[in-house]
């Protein structure tokens, strides 16, 4: 039986479509990709040059200028990921679907969907590690106001103080927090917003932002905290204020010394005094605690596309065959990498929605 429900040429270039109309970190909006050329293996190196600023002096009459000698710097952007996939139908399973064509067609678009999955939440830790600035983490769970007041305000000013353009600011939310902004009546009541947004439920742009949503925003987490736990008690002291925030409520705490699942309980005004569920078990100052989030704290990502590249190929699409088995198969092989090239025009943010 030959394969004939698609061709190799044709399902490559379906994956490369989906994948380029599903992707949100990885799509035009976050990253460019101008220097994505040919990627033939995992282990290529794309190399990314730059120039150093031009200097700016003043210019006198009659008077010779200084020619500056310009210098570049060369960034490494490593084709580091390869991940696949491979599955078949049984030749039984095609014949008594109803079509079995488009059997195979769902399936490689599931395929597409999980190789988008991976990609995306791949970038998005990148973004999160490589960004230059960071708001900490802060608390939206009060109003449906907080997160255009606290997060998305705060986010373009620090972006304007890194000197980034505002022409195509992005911000990734997570759904949570693109909630919260759909029940921001500046944004969903059609006299004051001038929009659709009440009858669709879109939030396209708030304070200069292109809003996207994504479920792979990554999670919050912070260590190398220091503060002294109080055996016998429920309270942990930070070394200095500000080491906790009112944000923190709900995280769970650990470290040398402090009971197993902790949960912070309140904490003071300045900063300085956690409260928790569980007693601790030492008096000792702890050099390392950590707080670790709970399914509603996750990281939003702002700037603009010059902030990182990503470069990406379908390598191979294959149909085949199995030499022992009656079926068509279909196995696929995506390379790709990505780099943050100008930290200061990303900004992240830990959001506490709930």
């Amino acid at each position: 039986m030959a394969i004939t429900h698609f061709q190799p040429e044709v399902w490559a270039a379906t994956l490369l479509s989906i994948l380029e109309k599903e992707l949100v970190y990885a799509s035009d909006i976050c990253v460019n990709r101008d220097y994505e050329g040919d990627i033939a293996a995992s282990g290529d190196t794309v190399h990314i040059t730059s120039v150093a600023d031009v200097t700016i002096g003043d210019y006198t009459k009659d008077t010779d200028l200084t020619i500056q000698t310009l210098t570049d710097a060369e960034q490494l952007l490593l084709i580091d990921q390869a991940k696949a996939f491979a599955f078949e139908i049984d030749d039984i399973d095609m014949r008594q679907s109803k079509n079995g064509g488009a059997l195979m067609t769902e399936a490689a678009e599931r395929a597409a969907f999980g190789l988008r999955d991976v990609a995306d939440s791949y970038l998005a830790s990148k973004m999160k590690f490589g960004a230059k600035t960071g708001l900490g983490l802060i608390d939206v769970s009060s109003t449906a106001t907080d997160v255009y007041d606290k997060v998305l305000v705060p986010a373009r000013v620090a972006l304007r103080k890194n000197n980034v353009p505002t022409n195509g600011l992005f911000a990734v939310l997570s759904p949570d927090m693109y909630g919260k902004l759909q029940l921001d009546s500046r944004f969903i009541k059609q006299n004051e917003s001038g929009t659709d947004a009440l009858h669709t439920g879109l939030v396209g742009k708030a304070a200069g932002f292109t809003i996207l949503e994504s479920n792979n925003t990554p999670s919050v987490a912070r260590s190398g905290l220091t503060a002294a736990t109080h055996s016998g008690t429920k309270i942990i002291d930070g070394a200095a204020a500000g080491t906790f925030s009112q944000a923190d409520v709900g995280l769970t705490i650990a470290g040398t010394g402090v009971g197993a699942a902790n949960v912070i309980l309140s904490v003071s005004a300045d900063g300085t005094t956690a409260t928790t569920n569980v007693n601790s078990t030492a008096s000792a100052t702890v050099a390392d605690i950590a707080l670790s989030a709970t399914g509603t704290v996750s990281v939003a990502t702002f700037g603009t596309k010059l902030g990182a590249t990503y470069a990406e190929q379908i390598n191979k699409v294959e149909a085949f065959r199995p030499e022992k088995r009656f079926a068509d198969a279909l196995k696929g092989l995506h390379l790709y990498g990505g780099k943050v090239v100008r930290p200061e025009a990303l900004v992240v943010a830990g959001v506490k929605s709930a």
